[in-house]
């Protein structure tokens, strides 16, 4: 049950985070600190430091009466053991928890690297000052009232901005929780959390400071110690990727989790978080999901895209594991913080069970595992052990009989099975059996065969108890689930995060025949006609300009050419509406496929014209395209759309007239690497599609891999592209046959 000052956290730290940009902000009020210049990236690094490993610290607005914020935070610094000077500052105080109280900041005989504020907002611009005139490093605003309550509270937030920016501070905040540093050299506390947390080697970073109480809490439940915790709060200044930054270098983090609900600058973030996952995993829940903003796109990609695939394409690009909720996120810290990275996606599964043991084979499956296989000497091994009603393939059901002596064994014995990279241990408590002797169990073996570099986790089902040996589980370090599809999905992300640590870096290609100028001329062109969307034909120029082949294509106004384009072009042929007003031609009947002579040109030509006549917005200007049928092959879409904050996304997908139900498609940030597309494709439902089924060959991959390359150029050379879509891209077995076969570009307005 939260304390009351914790439920007053929830209360008034809400956190509604607007970004400041302090590179392009114009309309900072306090207009004498915008000249001063910004902090270099040495002292940014010094005063990040001073955040989390102050010599002293100032709480301005200590507290005399306890389950106040004040107070709480000064005792907590107190109570966790800060290795350093504490000095309360209260101008209607002598002393406070029985320490001498100073009545600003100013009057500290000694020098103050770190102070945290928790004084009310009226008076923040006044403490601010006096931590500059004192040489204060850095600031934890816990003061609440700024940005995340309006204008008026945004305008406040900008004003102390400028006084932070104009002294060479560093801010956490405002609107925040705190910060906590569990080195034992530090031991600083520095929250109004009622749970101190325990030493580890997770850092933990909350957006969200009602969240961080919740967090804390939890973290000491399951076990999980952390290197240090900071709430950012409204991120006015520091940012997650100052953040990161110090994870990056800190020796005592392994682990990076985070709670965001925005990244300020994504490229500084996916550029540290590239670099930092060779070495640490960081696991990520953002929330704010929604696809509301694609009923306003126009193209098949924006549609698709939605408000948050932007942020899975940076996660992507830049190695970060996403999880949908705060409870995946605990169920990956467990196996991440306390067991290794799997070396391979072979998974063992031991149950006494028959029904949690199928759970856990579908989970493990559906997770892209494997369902490993054991030697002839393994199953050799389990039947001098197991009761005849066993069984002794994987998954190893044990029967309910199988106490602790089998765990023993059993897992030992799996475990030493070469054919295996990983082991779930499943446990439903029968009431003969002692739960508590079988986490034990379990926990030696665990502990002795660690020399293997195998993975356990463990799946306890039933009530939480002191019977139940949960508790045994996590003191020893053992991750364990109430139910199998957590310790599969948790067990994937293990084996997800080594094969990014492994995947190559991969090349992007800069194709030097593409006609950049013929582009170029076409984008000029329909900028000045002020068009918001390319017609037909310039689309087509600029496709062949950057190397995408393309079916022979003419542009009709009037029907008695109809006859001789089709010989022209050569039959079979399809055609297609062509105009400005319309963007999806199937939508409005608009396409007419396989027509093989002049009359069914013809007639095609008046079954598109009467559609065009009945639709309820009049059409004034079309024509049609007729263009030789590419037959066979298999269908995708490639495309892109423009995010505000992260640029360009480039996108594949399985394609045709369904793509925007079925939505088989991935996002990518750019510039796209050789790599990065494969792995586009492969992360496909589709894929096998591709690939072949029932003795199909395989699409020529190499050909897509280029095409997208290409793409990711165009995309790249000319940002006034805001969306795009190739659909249907026909592929094929043979490279010469792949071609683009529609396709549409709409322009920055």
């Amino acid at each position: 049950m939260p304390s009351p000052l914790a439920r007053f956290a929830v209360v008034c730290l809400q956190t509604r985070p607007e970004k400041i940009d302090k590179k392009n902000d114009t309309k900072t009020l306090n207009k004498k600190d915008t000249t001063k210049p910004a902090p270099t990236k040495e002292i940014e690094r010094a005063s990040i430091k001073s955040v989390f490993e102050p010599k002293s610290i100032a709480v301005i607005g200590a507290g005399r009466t306890r389950m106040t914020i004040g107070r709480e935070i000064l005792h907590n610094l107190i109570e966790y053991g800060f290795d350093g000077m504490v000095f309360p500052v209260n101008p209607k105080a002598r002393v406070i928890h029985s320490m001498k109280c100073y009545r600003s900041v100013l009057e500290i005989p000694d020098e103050v690297e770190l102070a945290v504020m928790c004084v009310p907002k009226q008076l923040v611009s006044q403490a601010i000052d006096d931590c500059g005139r004192k040489g204060v490093k850095a600031i934890i605003m816990i003061t609440a009232g700024f940005s995340e309550t309006g204008a008026h509270g945004k305008e406040l937030e900008e004003r102390i901005f400028g006084q932070i920016r104009q002294f060479g501070m560093r801010m956490i905040g405002p609107n925040c929780m705190g910060v906590i540093n569990t080195a034992p050299d530090v031991r600083m506390d520095a929250t109004f959390a009622g749970t101190l947390p325990l030493e580890g080697s997770i850092g933990f970073l909350s957006q969200s400071g009602a969240l961080g109480v919740a967090i804390l809490e939890q973290s000491r439940d399951m076990n999980l110690g952390l290197s240090s915790f900071v709430s950012l709060g409204n991120k006015t200044d520091v940012s997650v990727s100052d953040v990161l930054e110090y994870w990056r270098d800190d020796e005592r983090t392994k682990l990076i989790l985070l709670y965001i609900e925005s990244f300020g600058d994504p490229f500084k973030f996916s550029r540290l978080a590239r670099e930092i996952v060779k070495k640490k995993p960081i696991i990520a829940v953002k929330s704010g999901r929604s696809a509301a903003g694609a009923r306003a796109a126009s193209s098949h990609t924006a549609s698709l895209a939605g408000m948050d695939i932007a942020a899975d394409a940076l996660f992507e690009t830049a190695g970060v594991l996403r999880v949908d909720t705060v409870e995946e996120l605990f169920d990956y810290a467990q196996a991440f913080a306390h067991q290794p990275i799997p070396k391979g996606d072979r998974v063992a599964i031991m149950s006494n069970g028959g029904g949690p043991a199928i759970l856990a084979v579908d989970a493990v499956v559906a997770y892209g595992l494997q369902v490993a296989e054991f030697t002839d000497e393994t199953v050799q091994r389990l039947g001098k052990h197991l009761v005849k009603e066993a069984s002794l393939t994987n998954p190893l059901d044990m029967i309910a009989g199988a106490d602790h002596e089998s765990y023993r064994k059993i897992l030992n014995i799996i475990l030493e099975d070469e054919n295996s990279d990983a082991v779930i241990v499943l446990f439903v408590q029968p009431i003969t059996i002692d739960a508590r002797l079988v986490a034990k169990a379990v926990v030696e073996v665990a502990q002795k065969r660690c020399d293997l570099g195998k993975p356990v986790l463990c799946c306890f089902m039933g009530k939480e108890d002191e019977l139940s040996g949960i508790r045994i589980l996590r003191e020893a370090n053992l991750p364990v689930y109430e139910f199998p599809e957590a310790a599969a999905r948790s067990l994937a992300a293990m084996n997800r995060y080594r094969e990014i640590q492994n995947r190559p870096e991969g090349t992007v290609r800069h194709f030097e025949d593409v006609d950049k100028i013929r582009a170029a001329e076409i984008f000029d062109a329909v900028i000045a006609d002020k068009r918001p969307r390319l017609t037909d034909t310039e689309v087509r120029a600029v496709l062949e300009a950057y190397g995408f082949p393309m079916p022979p294509t003419a542009y009709v106004s009037e029907p008695n050419e109809l006859g001789r384009i089709g010989e022209t072009i050569g039959y079979p042929v399809a055609m297609k509406i062509a105009s400005e007003q319309i963007i999806h031609k199937s939508d409005v009947g608009g396409v007419v496929l396989d027509l093989r002579n002049e009359r069914e040109l013809l007639e095609a030509y008046a079954k598109i014209k009467e559609r065009v006549h009945k639709l309820p917005d009049k059409v004034t200007e079309w024509g049609v395209t007729v263009q030789r049928m590419v037959e066979g092959g298999r269908e995708i879409v490639m495309g892109s759309t423009f995010d505000p904050l992260f640029g360009p996304l480039i996108m594949v997908g399985l394609g045709g007239i369904y793509v925007e139900i079925l939505k088989d498609v991935t996002f990518h940030m750019l510039p796209l690497s050789d790599v990065c597309a494969m792995e586009m494709l492969r992360s496909l439902r589709g894929f096998p599609i591709l690939e072949g089924v029932r003795g199909e060959p395989s699409i020529h991959m190499d050909t897509v891999v280029e095409m997208l390359g290409r793409l990711s150029q165009l995309i790249t050379e000319f940002p006034v592209i805001r969306e795009m879509d190739i659909n249907p891209f026909m592929v094929f077995p043979e490279s010469e046959r792949c071609m683009a076969v529609d396709a549409r570009i709409a322009i920055e307005g």
